[in-house]
């Protein structure tokens, strides 16, 4: 007896208007980055995880910041490339880059007078064009930009009429009303006090886990790194020497190789994450029982 031929199999779903950005693919192939005849990165590749939060660690002057900008493409490479979705970003539309990808650079500024609801209404420029100005679509993502920060009950006043931490916010803001799967944050705790920058960093990790938005950004603290990132990658002078989970690969010995300080890394109480504790010049580096 024959058997009966198998069911067909369903058709494929066709996309469909409003279902959303696919995951984003972000990667460096072989970068080169100069400034003037200065090389500052040197054949670097990197591939960054989609709907993670990846920081940035390394000493000052190491690349960290010129490597987010390349991402950004705000600075072409001299070698190698940026591809986003399969392509390299210096060959696609800024159009079409802005609605993929925002960056939030270091001390941003704004002309004074700006209102916060002004700033965060600028993150709507990719998504308009001559035949579609302001709608009440981009009004809608202004709006829940400012409810996810924070931020609407301030959404009148001058930017510098703000603390720092509320300016940070509000300039966050705005890169969450572009609505771009890939945020590239650089520094974004700069002169903020300790209770602003884990403001901002939970905050960072709220828009993260809600909206899967992938996230690399740059910091310099490196307790910060280890307890809000997925994925650590470590650079040192153009490179990157490490890269993974932090409980992976932070140790003792990176610290020392990377930041040139001995340290003791433990269990951080709050998080379970790797805790750096510095030694410096002046203590032993053994603990009160003599170990």
């Amino acid at each position: 007896m024959t058997s009966p031929p198998p069911p067909p199999s369903p058709p494929a779903r066709v996309p469909q208007a409003g279902d959303g950005p696919a995951e984003p693919e972000l990667r460096a192939c072989g970068l080169r980055l100069a400034y003037d005849d200065r090389i500052v990165v040197e054949d670097l590749d990197l591939v960054v995880p989609p709907g993670r939060i990846s920081v940035v660690i390394g000493a000052n002057a190491c690349g960290k910041s010129t490597l987010l900008r390349a991402l950004a493409r705000l600075l072409a490479p001299r070698g190698g490339g940026v591809l986003l979705d399969g392509r390299s970003i210096h060959t696609m539309p800024t159009r079409q880059v802005a609605r993929r990808l925002g960056i939030l650079p270091q001390s941003p500024t704004a002309p004074e007078g700006l209102t916060v609801a002004d700033l965060v209404g600028q993150g709507r420029a990719p998504h308009q064009t001559w035949w579609r100005q302001w709608s009440p679509g981009d009004q809608d993502a202004v709006t829940r930009a400012l409810l996810a920060t924070g931020m609407l009950e301030h959404a009148d006043r001058p930017l510098e009429r703000l603390s720092g931490g509320q300016r940070q916010r509000a300039w966050i803001a705005m890169a969450v009303a572009q609505e771009t799967p890939v945020l590239l944050l650089d520094e974004p705790t700069t002169f903020l006090d300790l209770a602003h920058q884990i403001d901002v960093l939970d905050l960072i990790v709220d828009l993260n886990r809600r909206e899967r938005r992938t996230v690399v950004m740059v910091l310099h603290d490196l307790n910060q790194a280890c307890r809000y990132a997925d994925r650590v990658i470590v650079m040192k002078s153009g490179h990157v020497v490490a890269e993974g989970e932090p409980a992976e690969v932070m140790s003792a010995g990176l610290v020392e190789e990377v930041f040139g300080m001995r340290c003791r890394v433990t269990a951080d109480p709050v998080s379970g994450t790797p805790l750096i504790i510095p030694i410096g010049r002046h203590h032993t580096g053994r603990a009160p029982d003599g170990r």
